[in-house]
């Protein structure tokens, strides 16, 4: 049991630079890549992401292996999803690298690759929490990831809409308070 706690504010920080860093890239403007409002607001929409997506994961995985909370506690289904999601890194480091060094502007699908290998990963640390193999984690597990994939591709075509509106407002308030940020 002492061995489910052990490095998990580690692995906490692990998943949320890397969420944080997948929304960096996918709301970076490219024609401004170090514009303060567009890299707080895109770590903001990638941990909040990461933190409803690692919490819906645990709940769907939770619920289908009940005998293993039995066994072992709640901790033990938190423990296997946190230790599959740092699998996250490679992904999140390529995606950095491809918006930052080489330009992309879309690499979403570094995300999506990221979340569904996460997600198997998890899977296989309930397996081996278990002492048992069982396919049904898999393809739920994939199935989740894949839908929280889908609606990052989607949505965050949105969340890039709202940068420029939080930058307007800020320079509105600007101007009413006698431009103190200029």
């Amino acid at each position: 049991m002492e061995e489910l706690t052990k490095g998990k504010g580690m692995r906490s920080f692990i998943r949320h630079l890397c969420f944080a860093a997948f929304g960096v890239s996918a709301l970076i403007d490219m024609s401004n890549p170090f514009n303060p409002v567009n890299l707080i607001f895109g770590a903001v929409i990638g941990v909040l992401f990461g933190i409803v997506c690692r919490a819906f994961l645990s709940g769907i995985v939770g619920s289908m292996n009940g005998a293993l909370k039995k066994e072992h506690g709640k901790k033990a289904v938190s423990y296997a999803v946190g230790k599959g999601m740092t699998y996250l890194v490679p992904f999140a480091t390529m995606a950095a690298l491809a918006t930052f060094l080489l330009g992309w502007s879309v690499p979403g699908g570094f995300l999506s690759a990221g979340l569904m290998t996460a997600g198997v990963a998890s899977s296989l640390e309930i397996d081996k929490l278990k002492g048992t193999t069982s396919i049904k984690n898999s393809i739920a597990t994939s199935v989740v990831c894949g839908a929280f994939a889908a609606v990052w591709t989607i949505g965050i075509r949105f969340a890039g809409m709202v940068p420029p509106y939080i930058e307007g407002g800020i320079q509105l308030l600007g101007s009413l308070v006698g431009n103190p940020l200029q």
